[in-house]
């Protein structure tokens, strides 16, 4: 005869058991993978190469903005007579910073440019402008600049009015510009307000004068 094989309620038990287990066991490492999974991949990167080094934020520089006052003077004690002179000679400036620039001019009076010349437009300044006793420009007429304030190594130049406003000793002018990295550069005058038969000599060519130094740290 043939006999039919049948499971025991106590085996059964044995079974709903070990399928609890094995359950139990899948939802923990379920559990564990989304936890991994929310950390991101540092979680596994640390179990696998040990850890890592968390990223870092620069700051990043702004650039400063600083005031310069400067004057142009003539006949001043101790000064060669009639010649002009940027007062001081001698500019200190943060290095990539804007910098403004008053400068007061007392020595007024046309010493006019050739026509051609590039001296007459203001290059190199914030908008590409000068201000003059509050009044904007971006060139002068060849004939109705005084001086000029050139630093050619910053391709900077603002060609300065000789005509003050009316019965003011000095002309006010205004303007901004980037300094860029340090370094030492030359400021100077390029229009003839020297001596000699061209306005080229003296004054014009004298550190101290109309030559100056401006160092950028």
């Amino acid at each position: 005869m043939f006999q039919t094989s049948s499971t025991t309620p106590l085996h059964e038990g044995k079974q709903q058991k070990s399928s609890l287990a094995f359950v139990s066991v899948g939802l923990v490492l379920g559990i564990i993978f989304c936890v991994a999974l929310t950390s991101g991949v540092y979680f596994t990167l640390v179990t696998a190469f040990g850890r890592m080094t968390p990223p870092v934020a620069h700051a990043v520089q702004i650039a400063r903005h600083v005031q310069l006052n400067l004057n142009i003077v003539i006949n001043q004690p101790g000064m060669q007579k009639d010649w002009p002179a940027y007062a001081p000679s001698r500019l200190v400036v943060p290095a990539n910073s804007l910098v403004t620039v008053t400068l007061r001019d007392y020595d007024l009076g046309d010493t006019p440019l050739p026509n051609n010349s590039p001296f007459t437009r203001v290059q190199g300044t914030v908008d590409g402008a000068a201000s003059a006793d509050g009044k904007a420009y971006s060139s002068l007429a060849p004939e109705k600049v005084a001086h000029t304030f050139t630093i050619s190594q910053l391709n900077v130049n603002v060609p300065l009015p000789g005509d003050g406003a009316k019965g003011a000793s000095y002309d006010t002018i205004t303007f901004t510009f980037h300094t860029g990295k340090a370094g030492t550069y030359t400021f100077q005058c390029f229009d003839p307000c020297g001596s000699g038969s061209a306005g080229l000599m003296g004054a014009m060519m004298t550190k101290g004068y109309m030559v100056g130094t401006l160092t950028v740290q």
